[in-house]
């Protein structure tokens, strides 16, 4: 009898060390799936500048010939204002949605000797959700949004200051279609650098005196930027 206790304690203490490391990693997979499932909020921002490729512009006014032209354009991008863009991020695991904002600006250079100026800074304003994926410290994200844009221009000596649309200056334009990589460097107490390449597409339509320009904006944007990752 006693020497059968003394099996079952053996028995007993044997299980107990042999499914420790079994037991340990089951505890820390429930840990990260546990981990995984939370939603994790980032927030970012950016400075940078973007190239924009020649593209076809079509400016309309009453009485007159439609101009059309292949337009080619500069950013200046801390010229009148700057250029920069924000991010809010919501991940949960390794997929995420995106609230991207541009705050991107084009000027009409080299352009026809009717069109003194066509101009969109302050700002061509492309507003888009993505949806995102990550792995290890790179992600990227393809979405869509809106085109918020305040024009400025001068066509045949016609000038069109900023005013109308909402706010007395901002006009819902078109669309815009994105995508973006973004590479993180984690510094310390949840902040990171950030290094971020997008290219968009966007096509607008906006006021000019007595008449209205449309135009096809093909762009790639170079940001740096800080991420935060509040702590909860």
């Amino acid at each position: 009898m006693v020497a059968a206790d003394r099996g079952s304690r053996i028995a007993l203490l044997a299980g107990l060390i042999v499914g420790r490391p079994a037991l340990g990693a089951a505890m820390q997979g429930a840990l990260e799936n546990g981990q995984g499932s939370r939603h994790r909020l980032e927030l970012q921002a950016f400075l940078g500048s973007s190239l924009s490729l020649p593209s076809p512009v079509s400016i309309s006014q009453s009485g007159q010939p439609t101009l059309r032209f292949t337009g080619h354009w500069a950013t200046r991008p801390f010229l009148d204002t700057w250029y920069y863009a924000g991010r809010l991020g919501l991940w949960k695991g390794d997929k995420g949605w995106l609230l991207d904002f541009i705050h991107h600006k084009i000027y009409l250079i080299d352009r026809p000797a009717l069109v003194q100026r066509f101009q969109i800074t302050n700002g061509m304003n492309e507003i888009t959700v993505s949806r995102a994926f990550r792995h290890k410290h790179l992600s990227y994200a393809f979405g869509a949004g809106p085109l918020i844009a305040a024009p400025l221009s001068t066509i045949r000596g016609q000038h069109r200051p900023y005013g109308g649309g909402f706010f007395d200056r901002y006009f819902l334009a078109g669309g815009t279609l994105m995508s973006s990589v973004t590479r993180s460097f984690p510094l310390r107490l949840g902040v990171s650098l950030l290094l971020d390449g997008r290219v968009s597409a966007s096509y607008g339509r906006v006021p000019v005196a007595n008449g209205h320009g449309s135009f096809l904006n093909i762009a790639l944007h170079f940001h740096a930027g800080l991420g935060l990752t509040p702590p909860f």
